[in-house]
Formats: C-alpha cells, sequence, structure tokens
C-alpha cells in the first residue's frame, strides 16, 4: 500500500485537511476537508494540468520564506475554483481564509459556499505546512 501524505492547516479543533486521492506519482486530486465548529465541508480539487500541485506548494513556500511578515493579502486558487486560499501576515500571524465551494448548474440550487478562517504561526508551523504541502504535490 502506497503512503498517503495528508497536510493539516490549523490546530486540533479547526482546520483544512487535504489529501491526494490514490494514485502513482503526483496527485492529480486532493480531497480538501475544512472543519470549523460543527461544520465539515469537503470537495475534491482538480490540479493544474501542466503544473499539477506546485503552485500550491510554491504559495506556502513564498509564506514560508517570508515568515516575517508581507504587505497585503495573498491568494491560491485552484483551476476549477473550488478551493481559495488567503493569507495575510496580521499581528505576528498568519490568518489564512479558506473557501471551498461548490457550484451546482441549475434554476433552483446554485451550490454552496464555506468560508472560514484559520490561523497559523509564522515560523515553524508555517514552514512545516510548506515542506508538508510541498512532499504532497511531489507525490
Amino acid at each position: 500500500m502506497q503512503f498517503m501524505p495528508t497536510v493539516r492547516i490549523g490546530n486540533a479543533t479547526e482546520c483544512l485537511q487535504l489529501v491526494p486521492e490514490p494514485g502513482v506519482g503526483a496527485p492529480e486530486v486532493l480531497v480538501a476537508t475544512l472543519e470549523v465548529e460543527g461544520v465539515t465541508a469537503t470537495r475534491s480539487v482538480v490540479n493544474n494540468y501542466t503544473t499539477g500541485f506546485q503552485d500550491l506548494a510554491d504559495f506556502f513556500g513564498g509564506m514560508a520564506d517570508a515568515w516575517r511578515g508581507w504587505l497585503d493579502a495573498r491568494s491560491w486558487e485552484s483551476i476549477e475554483g473550488d478551493l481559495r486560499l488567503e493569507a495575510r501576515h496580521e499581528h505576528g500571524r498568519v490568518r489564512l481564509t479558506v473557501t471551498l465551494r461548490h457550484d451546482r448548474a441549475g434554476w433552483t440550487n446554485h451550490g454552496w459556499r464555506v468560508t472560514a478562517d484559520l490561523g497559523m504561526e509564522p515560523g515553524e508551523q508555517l514552514a512545516q505546512i510548506a515542506r508538508d504541502v510541498a512532499a504532497l504535490a511531489a507525490g
């Protein structure tokens, strides 16, 4: 059985979890699960067809490199818009706003959207997440 790396961003009670679907090599799909205050939302997120999830790894790697802080928001969005991340360095912490969404075609049900803020320490915690996401993206 192949080892499937899981990335957990947040804390024990509120987090975003990223798990690759089974396969060989770099993942084509991640299962993203957002859990906050009794709400759980899950979406399958498709990779960028040319770069895989390397752009996601670069997003976290860039934040880890700038751990002392940055201006404005940094953002990443999956190719189909099912997962959007926006990070701000505020008051010595990183606030990651996570949005999962599922759009549906139809007149009566347009789908759903769940948004939550997660906190991270900008030092070792963010560096470990960046390493974990890079390993996940590489397969």
